[in-house]
C-alpha cells in the first residue's frame, strides 16, 4: 500500500481549491525535449549523491512516441513519467501477470523531490485502479554487482513501490522490478487536475 506521508494534510487543505498541480501529456518535440532535460538534470542531482542513474534509454524513451506526462506545478514541470507501450515483460514472470502498465517514473532526489515522486506515485495508482488495472511495474538498472544504490531504494520503497529480486532482461542489463498496486485515491482531484490521455492497453506477462 502506498505510504503518503504528508500527502493527506495537503489534500484535505486544497479540497475547496482549484488543483496545485496540473498533469500534462507532453506531446510536441520541445516539451518531450523540456522532459528530457528534466530527466538529465535529475540524474545529476543523484549522481551528486553518489547514486548512479543511467538515463539513456528513459531519454530515448521520451524522444520517441511513447505517452509522457508531466506533472507541473504553476506551471513548472516538477516529475514526469512514461507509459511503454508494448514492453517486452517475459523477463518479469509470473510477477508480470496481471492487467497493469510498464513504466517510468524520473525518481525523486531523495532529500529534494519527494513531494512530487509521492504525487506521481499516487496518481498512477488511481490512474490503473480506475482504468480496471491492477498492477504499475517499473524498472530501474541495477549496478554490476546486480543490485541497487541504497539510497534510492529507500526512496521508492518509502513511496509504496515494493522491490522484487534482481532478473536479466532479453538485451542482457539486469534490472530491479519494482510493483505498485492500483488502487483509487478520490482525494486526489483535489490537488492534481486530470490531463486528456490517449487510451493505453494493459500489458501482462505471456
Amino acid at each position: 500500500m502506498v505510504r503518503a506521508k504528508g500527502t493527506h494534510r495537503m489534500l484535505a487543505a486544497n479540497s475547496s481549491r482549484d488543483p496545485v498541480y496540473e498533469m500534462r501529456t507532453m506531446r510536441t518535440g520541445a516539451e518531450r525535449a523540456e522532459a528530457a532535460a528534466f530527466a538529465e538534470d535529475t540524474a545529476l542531482l543523484l549522481a551528486q549523491q553518489a547514486v548512479a542513474l543511467p538515463v539513456g534509454q528513459l531519454d530515448d524513451l521520451i524522444r520517441s512516441q511513447a505517452t509522457v506526462l508531466g506533472l507541473h506545478e504553476d506551471g513548472v514541470l516538477v516529475g514526469c513519467l512514461v507509459v511503454h507501450r508494448e514492453p517486452d515483460l517475459r523477463h518479469w514472470g509470473r510477477d508480470g501477470r496481471g492487467r497493469g502498465l510498464l513504466v517510468s517514473v524520473v525518481p525523486p532526489v531523495p532529500g529534494c523531490s519527494e513531494q512530487a515522486g509521492r504525487l506521481l506515485t499516487l496518481w498512477l495508482a488511481d490512474y490503473a485502479a480506475r482504468n480496471g488495472l491492477e498492477w504499475l511495474w517499473w524498472e530501474l538498472s541495477a549496478t554490476s554487482n546486480g543490485e541497487m544504490s541504497a539510497t534510492l531504494l529507500t526512496a521508492v520503497r518509502d513511496l509504496g513501490w515494493e522491490d522484487l529480486p534482481v532478473v536479466r532482461r532479453s538485451d542482457g542489463e539486469q534490472v530491479v522490478r519494482l510493483r505498485l498496486h492500483a488502487a483509487v485515491r478520490d482525494a486526489l482531484t483535489a490537488v492534481i487536475s486530470a490531463p486528456d490521455i490517449p487510451p493505453i492497453s494493459a500489458v501482462s506477462t505471456p
